[in-house]
Parts: structure tokens; C-alpha cells; sequence
């Protein structure tokens, strides 16, 4: 390309896709730095940090994109109580089959089965060699955190935020192409700072090429009154769970205030500050974050 060329296409490229960019290099470069060294201790030392974390979060935050991210970058596995209850049900075993039942009837797994299926994926990468894991999502009740606790070592869960009305405006904005099965968001979200404190937010689009346009099809719950009683729903749920692990001195809020270019690199340092935490080193309970 021609110098002239390049300065005719730089003109045409708006700042903030650049600044995007490079937030973007800046994130893969860090994360690439912090995965060879995290993945090669992991791997090669019996001896090596602990990772065992929780990540916990509203619909629609992307705690499920963040944990599988992360969760690469440190060599341990991603695991979501969902696809393993999903998997379960698939391989069509006893365990599996009462499940089937349970969630045919409408009515939700009892603790039991769910701790069940959990503690049996953790045993299996145990015995694997697996370092450690980032579970998404779980757990979802006291009793669920009380007995995950009991039978697991933890050493964060990463309570992420996001405001609600940005939350609701995510999901009215998610598409899913009919013809190539990705996902895509049409969301432009540009929240001035609030009154109280809260952070401007800027998330531009996830926009599809013009040949998914056509097939973009929206989820039958991605409707603003669905959407807004599933965070009333979450908030009464999550409400005794994170006041469970905030007393026990391993929760800690981080909001998200920007795309994932952005957060990647204000997220990193603080999750590297908690390789290896244990609950002999944790503050004692009550002692608050």
C-alpha cells in the first residue's frame, strides 16, 4: 500500500476503533506474557500456586467469556456447573437420568445432585494432574457456597458488576446468526458517569458482517421485562452467597466499566495478585475485604 494510501484509510478510521486496537494488542501481549509463564508452572511443578476461583455475576455481565479467558491464559480449566449437568445428561448414566427427570418435571436440581456432579469433575482433574479450575457461576445458593467450601480449598471468587441498566440494554442487544451460529451484540452503550460515583461505560458493538445481517435472529428471554425479573431473581439469590464468601474474606467486587479490550488489562494484575492464595493466608473470617 501506498503512503498516500495508508494516510487515506488512517483518515477514515475513527479514533476510538484505534484506541480499541491497541487496548486489544496491549491485552493479548500481557495475557500472552502471564499464560507462558503461569501454563509452564502449572504443567511442569507439582509444587506450583493453586488457582482455584469462583467467578460470580449477574446475566448478562460475561462472566462465562471472562473465566474461559482467563482460565486459558492460567492453564487451569473453565467449568460451568451447566455444561456439566448438560454432559451428564448426554452420557445418559443413573446420576444423568434423574437429572433428566428432575429438570423435565420443571423443577430445580436439589444441592445434592448438583455438588454431586461438581465434585466428581474435580476429583477427575485431580487425578489428572489439573492445578486448579475457575468455576463459573456456582455456587448459587448459601448452602451450595457453605459445602463448596467443606470440600474445596478457594482462594477468590470474583464477584464481577455491571449497571443494571446496562446489563438489561446488553441483552435486549444480543443476536445469534441463524446461518453461521456465532453471536453478536448490536448494543452502542455510552452511560455518562452517575451521580453516586459510578464510572462513564462505553461498550461499543459486536456488529455482524453483512452477510449474518439477514440471519440474525433474537432470544425469546432477551425481553426487557424477562431480563429485568431474571437480575431481580439473581440479586435476591446471590444476596446471602456474596455476604457468605465476603465474611469469609474471599470476595472481591470488581466492576466492569468497559468492553473486554479494556477490562482484560485492569483485571490481569489483580487476579496475578491471587495465584496461590490458600485459606491459611486469606484474612480471617469476618475481617472483610
Amino acid at each position: 500500500m501506498s503512503t498516500s494510501s495508508a494516510q487515506r484509510l488512517a483518515r477514515r478510521v475513527p479514533m476510538s476503533a484505534v484506541s480499541a486496537v491497541a487496548s486489544l494488542r496491549n491485552a493479548l501481549e500481557q495475557l500472552l506474557s502471564v499464560g507462558e509463564h503461569q501454563v509452564a508452572g502449572f504443567s511442569a511443578s507439582a509444587t506450583a500456586p493453586a488457582i482455584n476461583w469462583v467467578f460470580l455475576g449477574p446475566p448478562g455481565v460475561g462472566k462465562g467469556t471472562y473465566a474461559s479467558r482467563v482460565a486459558k491464559t492460567f492453564g487451569v480449566p473453565h467449568i460451568a456447573t451447566g455444561d456439566l449437568i448438560r454432559a451428564e445428561i448426554g452420557a445418559g448414566s443413573e446420576m444423568g437420568a434423574q437429572m433428566k427427570r428432575i429438570v423435565a418435571s420443571g423443577k430445580l436440581l436439589p444441592d445434592v445432585l448438583v455438588q454431586q456432579v461438581l465434585t466428581q469433575r474435580l476429583d477427575s482433574g485431580r487425578r489428572a494432574g489439573e492445578r486448579g479450575f475457575i468455576l463459573d457461576g456456582y455456587p448459587r445458593t448459601r448452602a451450595q457456597a457453605e459445602q463448596l467450601l467443606r470440600s474445596t480449598d478457594v482462594g477468590l471468587v470474583l464477584n464481577m458488576g455491571l449497571r443494571e441498566e446496562v446489563l438489561v440494554e446488553k441483552c435486549m442487544g444480543r443476536r445469534l446468526c441463524r446461518h453461521c451460529g456465532k453471536n453478536y451484540n448490536i448494543a452502542n452503550i455510552h452511560l455518562p458517569a452517575s451521580p453516586d460515583g459510578r464510572p462513564e461505560i462505553v461498550m461499543p458493538p459486536l456488529s455482524p458482517p453483512p452477510e449474518c445481517a439477514p440471519h440474525l435472529a433474537v432470544r425469546e428471554d432477551d425481553r426487557e421485562e424477562v431480563i429485568r425479573h431474571r437480575l431481580e431473581v439473581y440479586k435476591a439469590e446471590a444476596s446471602p452467597v456474596e455476604e457468605f464468601f465476603r465474611r469469609e474474606g474471599l470476595l472481591v467486587d470488581f466492576e466492569i466499566t468497559a468492553g473486554i479490550p479494556e477490562t482484560l488489562p485492569r483485571l490481569m494484575p489483580l487476579l496475578q495478585s491471587y495465584v496461590g492464595r490458600r485459606a491459611d493466608t486469606r484474612p480471617a473470617a469476618g475481617a472483610g475485604n
